[in-house]
């Protein structure tokens, strides 16, 4: 049994190793020289990324004057996919793009009583998401996501799979 269980960990870790985003559509279409850019990968998009002093800017979350880093990339490849598109444009995307590998990499507990912690998701390793989990106000014992504004989910097959994800993360924390 256990051997089983480290074959289907070394599978998966291979997998997610040999999977990585790729920008599937921008917007504008010719992100070429544009100094700000929405980003498709599959299933989901990153609006509001901005190239500023030759450099890629993911977008922030401002709430009553405080900045927040909601969106992040992991990898240098990543940096240098958008770094690419808009310095030259986005080359095509292949023929067949596969979803990405979402995982759960933290939950960390907060003192408020609405957003009662944060997770942190990370698509393939190469961008992070931080994802408030709430409490509900109308229903105790709920628990609903707070996803930042600048991401979105295209694939609802994948929102669904990252909430049932985050809340068992949550439960796994909160037990």
């Amino acid at each position: 049994m256990r051997n089983i269980i480290r074959a289907l960990v070394l599978c998966a870790l291979t997998a997610s190793a040999a999977s990585a985003l790729d920008v599937t559509a921008t917007e504008p279409a010719a992100i070429k020289g544009a100094a700000k850019g929405d980003f498709s990968f599959k299933g989901l998009t990153v609006r509001g990324i901005t190239w500023e002093k030759d450099a890629v800017v993911m977008p922030v979350t401002e709430n009553k004057g405080r900045t927040y880093f909601d969106v992040k990339l992991l990898s240098k490849k990543l940096y240098g996919k958008l770094e690419t598109c808009f310095k030259s444009g986005c080359a095509r995307p292949p023929a067949r793009v596969p979803g990405p590998v979402v995982k759960v990499d933290a939950v960390k507990p907060l003192k408020s009583k609405s957003r009662v912690a944060n997770a942190e998701l990370s698509f393939d390793g190469e961008l992070m998401v931080v994802v408030g989990i709430m409490a509900s106000s109308k229903e105790p014992g709920t628990i609903w996501l707070a996803f930042p504004e600048t991401v979105d989910f295209k694939d609802e097959a994948l929102k669904a799979s990252v909430e049932k994800s985050v809340k068992d993360a949550w439960g796994k924390k909160a037990d």
